[in-house]
């Protein structure tokens, strides 16, 4: 990052504190959280939502996976043998989790990394090991970046805050969520394509992981259909119909709609993507489909990956035949031998 730039980011920071210390609270109208798989156009929605006159986002905070700990990992790595002290690791890390207690190491790290997106930080200094005291301070910074600004509605774009949903609805209790769902294949071909070519995503170069990271994030996004403050929306119907669905989308949130937003959201998209982020480039890019899964994904892969998720589909309906009520206990598919490039 160049000096200037530096420089100008350390004065915005600099003027929304100051900004924020002088907004009376309480006049956020409604706090907004994005959740799905990755590549499964999140940030698609995002980008258009802050577009909005009414609305304000920012990066991604990973708020809660800094917190407790990657859990789309431990669930998708459930079955997979570990070590004792690795055992130890992830029974400690479960405590806290359950217990919504939080390590001390972990809630400064993820502090300094809200300080680097620019945002008020307003950290607790009593009861820090409490989750709950740390989301109240999160809501708090999140509130005062959006009313510095002069927006009523926040969103808050982590996918992975997906496997969260249960702690924010307990910090965050007016919260409303949104789901973006994708199709099977895109998602896979998407994570193989972002795998290929950004060293950051090399564990999905497995199509198994990818086939595992998409039914996990599905399973657990349709755990909260039918609930009145989540609404589903798939990325397909957003770039077929995107007027249509992003009007859904705002009444949901209780938004007028802002006919300007079409024309500018491109341009804001820019600052939701961080320097480190470079798969996110294709958001600054006319709203068009794209084919992942056709364009990645030799003959051989396509075959693999159909197959199983038609596995998966078939199991899943065993296993609703037997627990009908008991759909997070549904197993991850294991066992194909999955081809690689």
């Amino acid at each position: 990052m160049s000096a200037r730039r530096a420089q100008q980011q350390a004065c915005l920071a600099d003027a929304l504190r100051e900004a924020a210390g002088r907004t009376q609270a309480g006049h956020v109208r409604r706090r907004v959280f994005v959740v799905g798989c990755p590549r499964s156009g999140t940030t698609l929605l995002q980008s258009l939502l802050h577009a909005h006159r009414q609305i304000r986002s920012q990066p991604e905070t990973h708020f809660l996976p800094m917190m407790l700990g990657s859990e789309e990992h431990r669930r998708c790595d459930a079955d997979r043998p570990r070590a004792p002290v690795a055992r130890l690791r992830h029974w400690r890390r479960d405590a806290f989790a359950r217990w919504s207690l939080v390590d001390p190491r972990r809630a400064t790290r993820a502090w300094a990394f809200l300080r680097q997106l620019n945002l008020p930080v307003d950290a607790p200094d009593r009861d820090r090991w409490r989750l709950a005291t740390q989301l109240r301070a999160f809501v708090r910074t999140l509130d005062a970046h959006a009313l510095a600004l002069h927006k009523p509605i926040w969103v808050e774009k982590t996918p992975d805050h997906l496997f969260y949903i249960d702690h924010l609805r307990a910090g965050v209790p007016d919260a409303r969520f949104i789901h973006v769902q994708r199709e099977a294949t895109q998602v896979v071909g998407s994570l193989y394509r972002a795998a290929r070519d950004h060293p950051g995503w090399r564990p999905f170069l497995s199509l198994q992981k990818c086939v595992d990271r998409w039914d996990t994030a599905h399973r657990e996004s349709e755990r909260w259909r039918g609930d009145p403050r989540h609404l589903h929306v798939s990325y397909e119907t957003l770039v077929r119909e995107p007027h249509d669905t992003l009007g859904r989308v705002l009444a949901f949130l209780g938004c007028e709609p802002d006919v300007a937003l079409w024309s500018r959201y491109r341009t804001v998209a820019g600052g939701l993507i961080r320097a480190d982020e470079p798969w996110k480039a294709r958001n600054l890019e006319p709203l068009c489909a794209r084919d992942a899964f056709g364009e990645v994904l030799d003959a051989s892969q396509r075959r693999w990956v159909e197959s199983a998720l038609a596995t998966l589909a078939a199991s899943r309906i065993v296993a609703q035949e037997h627990a009908p009520t008991t759909v997070a206990t549904l197993p991850t598919h294991r066992g194909i031998g999955a081809p690689h490039a």
